[in-house]
Formats: structure tokens, C-alpha cells, sequence
């Protein structure tokens, strides 16, 4: 880093840099079995995808190796059972579309990443994440039904679509930094500062008619 720096007229020993953190890696994902197979039938995840496969903090170089053994095992399990199963005849009947949503995605997006950035970032407290849980729950009920696209190239309807999945990753991340009443690897709570041996545990989460569903 110091010589690519150099390399483009910034030295370190003289000149100001800024740090700040960024999102890098959750350190949680999909629930997969030994066949990288998900609880959605037909569905297989790999690479930094899948959740279980880091502890407490991402050890740095792991993406390469992620998406080549989870990868591979990924694609010869899909593969296989792609070879056996028919084409699906796709529904004729269409759901009415829904009315859009009055609120500007893209907006409401770089809301969103300020929102999580402010209080489920580096360091949390218990007010800061219930905020950030109001706050997602509201945008949930604007999210709830995404209309159907104007046409083959709809800008708007990509970031509804973006808007929800982010949201939906936002509220697990948000709900299980609530859960957890302890500080461990990458999660450090300020009301919560030390190690608690009796949360050495994954948890899960599941999404179910009524919402997300935490589970140890």
C-alpha cells in the first residue's frame, strides 16, 4: 500500500491521508449443508455467500479459497440435479401489479447506508440498534410489494428491488447485533464491552410469514 501510494506522488511521511472504516464482510450469509445446498429447494449458495464458514472476525485471504472449494461444490451439486430435473412450465396467470411506492430508491438508499453506517457500524449500543430497527421496520412496510417493471430497462424498479434486499440484509445484521449481549471479533457493543462465554454460539435467522425469526 505504502509504495502504491508513493508510486502516485503521496508519501506517507509527509502528507495527511484520511482513514476511515467501510463495509467489508458481515461475517454471516446463507445456511448451507456439506453439499452447499440452502433450506429453498433447487437453491445453492457458495463463496462469501455462505455464512459459518468465519468465526467472530474475517481472516483476511479467505475469498479466494471460498469461491473455489464452495464454488466447485456448488456447481458440480447443480449441475447434477439440473441433469435430472425437467424445465419448469412458468405460471401463466401474472400477480396485478403493485403501486409503486412513493419514495425515491436511490434516495432512500444512500438513507439506508447512512442509517446502518451511523448505528450498526464498528461500534454499538442497544439505543443506536433499536433506532436502526425503527427505522428498517418503517422502510419494511414501503418495501412490502414491488411493482411490476415498465419495461426492459426499468432504473427505478432495480432500486426497489436493490432498496428491498438491502433492507432485508440491514435487519438481520441489525437484529442480531441486538441479540447479542457481548462484545466478540468484529461485534463490540459499548453497553456490552466484554466476552460472554454463554454466546460461543451461531445464530440463525429464518424469514417466515410473519417476519424474521431469530433462533440460536
Amino acid at each position: 500500500m505504502i509504495d502504491r501510494l508513493a508510486a502516485n506522488g503521496i508519501d506517507l511521511t509527509r502528507a495527511p491521508i484520511e482513514v476511515a472504516p467501510i463495509a467489508h464482510y458481515h461475517m454471516g450469509g446463507i445456511r448451507v449443508d456439506a453439499e452447499m445446498r440452502t433450506s429453498v429447494p433447487q437453491l445453492f449458495a457458495a463463496g462469501e455467500a455462505v455464512g459459518g464458514a468465519n468465526g467472530a472476525n474475517r481472516l483476511s485471504g479467505n475469498a479466494i479459497t471460498e469461491a473455489f472449494v464452495f464454488g466447485r461444490r456448488a456447481g458440480l451439486r447443480a449441475a447434477g440435479l439440473a441433469g435430472n430435473t425437467p424445465m419448469p412450465v412458468p405460471a401463466s396467470a401474472r400477480a396485478p401489479a403493485a403501486r409503486r411506492p412513493e419514495l425515491n430508491p436511490a434516495a432512500e438508499i444512500a438513507r439506508l447506508q447512512a442509517v446502518v453506517n451511523q448505528h450498526v457500524g464498528p461500534l454499538r449500543s442497544r439505543a443506536g440498534l433499536a433506532r436502526a430497527l425503527d427505522y428498517l421496520g418503517a422502510l419494511g412496510t414501503a418495501c412490502a410489494q414491488l411493482p411490476a417493471s415498465r419495461g426492459s430497462l426499468d432504473a427505478e424498479w432495480m432500486d426497489l428491488h436493490d432498496l428491498r434486499n438491502m433492507r432485508l440484509v440491514a435487519e438481520c445484521v441489525t437484529r442480531s447485533a441486538l441479540e447479542r449481549t457481548e462484545s466478540r471479533g468484529a461485534h463490540q457493543r459499548d453497553d456490552f464491552p466484554d466476552m460472554d462465554p454463554a454466546w460461543r454460539v451461531h445464530q440463525k435467522l429464518r424469514l417466515a410469514a410473519d417476519g424474521l425469526r431469530l433462533e440460536r
